[in-house]
């Protein structure tokens, strides 16, 4: 264990069984909502990919700590499927936010550098994943037509977790070439704001289907505290 980790650990432990033991069981209950149940979600995609045929391709946008990244890929192992899995992250945090339309998220906030992220990943799952599969930088650059024709052609599973609704419309522009009749789609962070409040995920979605009538997204479930999922169709 590095000394990093040990140092967490060990701070954790004095906060919550020493000094506030009355919190320990809040923070339990917010681990199994923030990690159990999105991970228990990914593995249920990931099964749907296998069952239902679809290209076993994954891309996620917004990697952050790798969590869910690791659980895709293990929950692909755990059913003896190959993934082709790529992350997409400008490994600088945010970028900058617009608070009428962002609502809580701030720029700069959930960065984890490239290098740590690949680690993380072989360290979680022993996948020593590839550069190609890691692509580098803030979307409205880094999400070019050049890139997309290097990309597999169809996607089975995304996972879009950008917190902004301006990524957000980036990436659903970007994704929409890849899609399959039948892609599951993950929004992370769709049940961020208020009710009667269109922004975020759920904003640029909506302008998306309007934009592209075409496209059908029938909604899957809720999971975790903020996420839900889709089918798409078309």
């Amino acid at each position: 264990m590095k000394y990093k980790e040990m140092k967490y650990k060990i701070k954790q432990a004095i906060i919550y069984y020493i000094l506030n033991p009355i919190l320990l069981k809040p923070r339990q209950w917010y681990i199994k909502s923030d990690e159990t149940d999105k991970f228990q979600h990914i593995s249920e995609a990931v099964n749907y990919v296998r069952v239902a045929e679809l290209p076993t391709v994954f891309f996620e946008f917004g990697c952050s700590s790798g969590r869910t990244f690791s659980a895709a890929l293990l929950a692909a192992k755990y059913f003896s499927m190959p993934l082709d899995a790529y992350a997409f992250d400008s490994f600088e945090g945010l970028p900058e936010t617009n608070k009428t339309e962002d609502g809580i998220f701030q720029a700069g906030s959930y960065c984890t550098k490239l290098g740590e992220f690949r680690e993380i990943i072989k360290k979680r799952t022993k996948v020593d994943l590839p550069e190609k599969n890691m692509i580098k930088g803030f979307y409205e650059r880094s999400l070019s037509k050049q890139l997309a024709q290097g990309l597999p052609r169809k996607v089975g599973f995304v996972h879009i977790d950008v917190d902004l609704y301006s990524s957000t419309v980036t990436v659903l522009e970007f994704i929409k070439d890849h899609l399959s009749n039948g892609t599951v789609v993950l929004f992370d962070d769709w049940y961020c704001f208020p009710p009667g409040k269109e922004m975020g995920e759920k904003r640029a979605l909506q302008e998306f289907m309007q934009k592209y009538p075409h496209f059908k997204f029938s909604e899957w479930k809720n999971y975790s505290g903020f996420g839900k999922s889709f089918f798409v169709s078309f």
